[in-house]
């Protein structure tokens, strides 16, 4: 499933691929400037809706719901980890 959403973000402009400057055997995956241009479209997307959503919280509210998103995120991820090694 990865290599087709990677293989369609190079046919549509968004990624290349280049040859890795640590070990030239491997290819890695670039932003063209298209896609830099859309992950910064979308960036400022994901903030103007954040900014309408919050808009009737106070300052602290804000930092404090980003302060557990962040954990969640990380949360979750070591949860993914753990159970993809106990599938090992």
């Amino acid at each position: 499933m990865a290599s087709r959403t990677v293989a369609a973000c190079i046919e549509e402009g968004l990624l290349r691929r280049a040859a890795s400057q640590i070990d030239g055997r491997r290819t890695v995956l670039e932003l063209t400037a298209h896609g830099e241009a859309e992950r910064d479209r979308f960036a400022a997307e994901q903030r103007k809706a954040f900014q309408e959503i919050t808009a009737a919280w106070s300052p602290e509210e804000r930092i404090q719901f980003a302060r557990l998103l962040v954990r969640y995120g990380a949360d979750a991820a070591a949860w993914s980890r753990k159970r993809a090694a106990h599938r090992d």
